[in-house]
């Protein structure tokens, strides 16, 4: 399984992890507690003209941009608890001689050919200006200022010369056009093998289908996959030339495996299922251009079993914009807040849907306040106080369990099942909702039995040891949600690692008698002077 590569020319900011990467940590977390033989796959994405324009910009080299880039993603998504078996890049050696092979394959297999088309150049730069070098007018939904091989606005791919009133980026004057000798990929000729894939797959969303099929029968055109540009990899016998960065980076994907495992071909063309994590503005190259690049290149390759598709995140209603200051970083998020807080709340409000969400402060402290303290930090915290109480920290022993005690056991194994159903099938959201009415489920049970008035020993014992039941569960299915907090949970209960797996989450891992470390609360509520703080951060224009 894999998530989008996130493009190594600027900051992570919170807008970046809702759709993708929290996600895809999620599923893959999971699939590891069932116990099966999971690979997640990421790097960053290291080629195309924004980053040489960025590199300009900064007044470094391409390279420089990209190792900078690179090293901080890395760190910041493991210190959001993302499980990567390998954070790789796209200017790797594997990925440069792999996007070759690719190259050479399908140009032997007659999907490649060569055309003279006229590009932009700057006389004043004195050099061609591919993709992101130009902008102007959207021809398909004349949104200005969008870039000449992709409009942000409609979602198009814009092919070479169909941008209007087009200016160079860095000077602003008009180009001229050149001719110039471009290799393209036979996208049109994969149109009826692509509408199969797309009908044919009940894993995909609907929604993303649909819009996916409209495309198609609007007629797809075939894609220029070459750039006259240094940065990039390099065109076999073409010097000055390299890939167009949306070829070489799905490659990515394959590349990176290959640099984990020499067992890569295993898994790309062997009995496994693949998934995709990614955002609603890399549909079309996801759903159509990596397929009929794999189906090209043949050689036992497959195509995606599932493409997780969801939407953008909004900040207080208004999209980010770094240049407007309306913008959180991850850097200062985690100077202030805890990870499991904002892969708690992202996870709340994201459905599996290609619809659209807003982070708002008041709202983020109100979720964490009244669900993840008020109810599942509550929950442990009230009933491993009373252990200490009443059993001096230790795993209580139960006496014989009653209805309401076999009843409320009950619910952890249906939980799981729910749980485990809901993830399988990417409802991320639905599925941590089941676990916080677990939680709250127990919350009702320990106010039922009141063991801080109850006189009877056995009972009260009894009552805990049912309690520390659902702590154990809370501890494993929580797992891929909130990784930091159950694994301070496990440790303070003492649960063996090698019994968390999510088969045991309804099974006896506190042993009566075992000795249990002292409680500490598990999350701490968000004041109103936090929240404040951070609001205040945000420049309003």
């Amino acid at each position: 399984m894999t998530a989008a590569l996130p493009y190594a020319n600027g900051p992570l900011h919170l807008g970046h992890i809702r759709s993708t990467y929290l996600p895809a940590d999620i599923y893959a977390r999971y699939h590891r507690l069932i116990g099966n033989d999971v690979l997640y796959i990421c790097a960053t994405d290291e080629h195309g003209t924004p980053i040489v324009a960025g590199a300009e910009k900064e007044k470094k080299s391409p390279k420089e941009l990209v190792d900078y880039y690179h090293d901080r993603d890395k760190l910041e998504f493991g210190a959001l608890g993302f499980s990567f078996d390998i954070f790789h890049r796209t200017s790797s050696e594997e990925n440069c001689e792999l996007t070759q092979q690719f190259f050479k394959k399908l140009s032997g297999n007659g999907h490649i050919y060569t055309k003279t088309v006229a590009q932009p150049y700057c006389e004043t730069d004195k050099r061609f200006l591919p993709d992101r070098f130009v902008v102007g007018t959207c021809p398909h939904c004349k949104s200005e200022r969008q870039y000449s091989d992709y409009c942000e606005n409609c979602g198009r791919t814009l092919s070479a010369g169909e941008i209007l009133n087009p200016v160079c980026i860095t000077c602003g004057k008009k180009p001229i056009s050149r001719e110039s000798k471009h290799y393209f990929f036979k996208l049109a000729s994969f149109s009826d093998r692509l509408q199969q894939y797309l009908t044919g797959n009940k894993s995909l969303q609907p929604e993303v289908t649909n819009y996916l099929l409209n495309w198609i029968k609007e007629g797809l055109v075939d894609w220029d996959i070459s750039r006259d540009l240094d940065w990039g990899v390099p065109i076999p016998g073409e010097p000055g030339k390299v890939f167009y960065v949306w070829f070489d980076a799905p490659i990515g994907y394959v590349s990176s495996t290959k640099a984990l495992t020499p067992k890569w071909e295993e898994y790309w063309k062997g009995d496994s299922k693949i998934v995709h994590f990614i955002g609603k503005d890399i549909i079309y190259h996801h759903f159509l251009f990596w397929p009929a690049m794999l189906l090209g290149v043949g050689d036992g390759f497959r195509v995606p079993d599932a493409i997780a598709v969801r939407g953008y995140l909004n900040l207080e209603h208004r999209k980010f914009s770094k240049s407007k200051n309306w913008f959180v970083s991850i850097e200062e998020y985690l100077k202030a807040f805890p990870a499991d807080y904002l892969r708690y709340y992202q996870t709340a409000f994201t459905p599996h849907s290609v619809v659209d969400a807003d982070f708002i402060w008041k709202d983020f402290q109100t979720k964490i306040n009244n669900e993840l303290v008020a109810s599942i930090g509550n929950f442990v915290h009230r009933a491993l106080i009373l252990i200490e109480k009443q059993n001096g920290g230790i795993a209580p022993k139960p006496a014989a369990l009653d209805a309401e005690d076999e009843k409320v056991l009950g619910e952890i194994a249906k939980a799981k099942e729910k749980v485990s159903a809901l993830i399988s099938s990417f409802q991320l959201k639905e599925g941590q909702e089941e676990i916080l009415k677990l939680s709250g489920e127990f919350n009702r049970y320990l106010s039922f039995r009141q063991p801080w008035k109850e006189k009877d020993a056995q009972r009260n014992a009894t009552t805990l040891y049912v309690c520390t039941r659902a702590i154990s569960a809370l501890a494993i299915l929580l797992e891929p949600y909130l990784p930091f907090t159950t694994e301070k949970l496990q440790k303070m209960v003492g649960i063996e690692r090698e019994t968390v797996k999510w088969a045991n989450a309804d099974a006896e891992l506190i042993l009566p008698g075992k000795k249990i470390g002292p409680a500490k609360p598990l999350f701490e509520k968000i004041s109103d002077e936090k929240i404040e703080e951070q609001e205040k951060k945000l420049k309003k224009v």
